[in-house]
């Protein structure tokens, strides 16, 4: 038989062998050290995330009071709540009153003056109120009369009577009537009372 030189073949197998092994190494050590950055980088994260959850935590305990007096100030709200309506309605039909009277006083003739407002009850369309006044003329009280229809808070304005006053100074006492529109009264507040200037 002849003789083969294996040698140079089995060199050859064992070095291709040995660079498969360091490839091998080589990836696996590569992977290892995806893992494990990965496994950092995941766990880094985590603790994270777990101190941001227990930062949060803290901010809500130390804003628990805080929530609280809230809740507090809200139920208290909720309660004053009837009275706060109770109050803007009435601040309503003061400043309703107080806007009529104020436009009254600027409708009045010259030297015409009103001695008495009164309120005598309520109608469908308002409250009854009843001007009683001293005027020089006549024509002063007509002209009251129609600067009170330009009101728009006063509709059927209509003059009760005109009087010659007992003094000695020339004069006429008169009463207009006229409704306030509205009707307040009907909402809880009693209509009847007067003013005595």
């Amino acid at each position: 038989m002849p003789s083969i030189n294996m040698i140079a073949p089995r060199r050859a197998e064992k070095q291709r062998l040995e660079r498969d092994m360091r490839r091998l190494v080589l990836v696996i050590m590569a992977e290892l050290i995806l893992a494990v950055g990965l496994g950092g980088w995941a766990c880094t994260k985590a603790y994270s995330i777990k101190m941001s959850i227990n930062r949060l935590d803290a901010q809500i305990a130390k804003l628990q009071p805080v929530v609280k007096e809230i809740e507090q100030y809200e139920s208290a709200t909720a309660q004053l709540a009837p009275k706060l309506k109770l109050l803007g309605e009435a601040k309503d039909r003061t400043m309703r009153w107080y806007n009529s009277l104020d436009r009254l006083t600027q409708s009045l003739a010259a030297s015409t003056y009103l001695t008495r407002i009164s309120t005598s009850g309520e109608t469908d369309t308002g409250i009854k109120i009843s001007l009683d006044g001293i005027s020089p003329t006549q024509e002063r009280v007509g002209e009251t009369m129609l600067r009170l229809q330009t009101i728009p808070d006063f509709e059927n304005v209509d003059l009760a009577f005109t009087r010659k006053t007992g003094v000695q100074e020339e004069g006429l006492e008169f009463e207009i009537g006229a409704n306030l529109k509205g009707g307040e009264a009907s909402k809880g507040v009693k209509a009847n009372g007067s003013t005595q200037s």
